[in-house]
């Protein structure tokens, strides 16, 4: 699956949520009203059968309308950025980085849910799961066929803590959250992406 497919449909649900019964109205609140994200993440990949193939963490950073980096420190320093006109996916280990335009790299995903407010049930089917481990879940389940079957989100404390993306070959995605912060004043330099020295750049310039 392409890399940054991965990772763009968990911008649209980073949310607060109270209670099971509240959660639908808390997310249309947050889609609303969110300005800003600051987090820590850990995040997992695990196979059918759920043997974990890859783990990694780092620092995730929104900013409303377009802006965002998924800041990777493990298992090596990657980056992923965008401005809202262009996204730079950075890989240290190959020394190179990929320019894609916002707007193509974008278009119909579920994260321009947070650029453009839209009512959550147009693209899902929205299911509460109740509590369970300590967290209240929302299942989403795409209406129209993609790269994500189903996702579940885990809420404590009004914050999101814990996500799992199942996606079309049955692998999953488990990313927890820590440390969340919204709505505070990110510096703009965070969403400007500047080439290391010696590193090839590939795509729209």
């Amino acid at each position: 699956m392409n890399f940054i497919k991965r990772f763009i449909l968990l911008f649209f649900i980073l949310l607060p949520v109270a209670s099971a019964g509240e959660a639908v109205d808390v997310l249309d609140s947050f889609l609303k009203n969110t300005r800003s994200i600051q987090c820590k993440f850990q995040q997992k990949l695990l196979d059918q059968n759920g043997i974990l193939l890859q783990q990694s963490a780092g620092d995730f950073y929104l900013h409303r309308p377009g802006r965002f980096v998924w800041d990777y420190t493990l298992p090596y320093p990657q980056k992923i950025v965008s401005n809202g006109k262009k996204i730079w996916i950075y890989d240290s280990e190959l020394e190179q980085v990929s320019v894609k335009k916002y707007d193509q790299v974008l278009s119909g995903a579920p994260v321009m849910l947070l650029d453009q407010y839209k009512n959550l049930n147009e693209d899902f089917l929205v299911q509460e799961l109740g509590l369970r481990a300590g967290q209240y879940w929302v299942k989403l389940t795409p209406k129209q066929a993609g790269d994500f079957k189903e996702i579940q989100v885990g809420m404590k404390n009004k914050l999101l803590r814990t996500m799992k993306l199942m996606d079309s070959f049955e692998q999953m995605t488990e990313i927890e959250f820590d440390h969340m912060q919204v709505n505070i004043n990110l510096n703009s330099s965070l969403f400007k992406f500047i080439t290391p020295e010696g590193t090839d750049v590939m795509g729209d310039f």
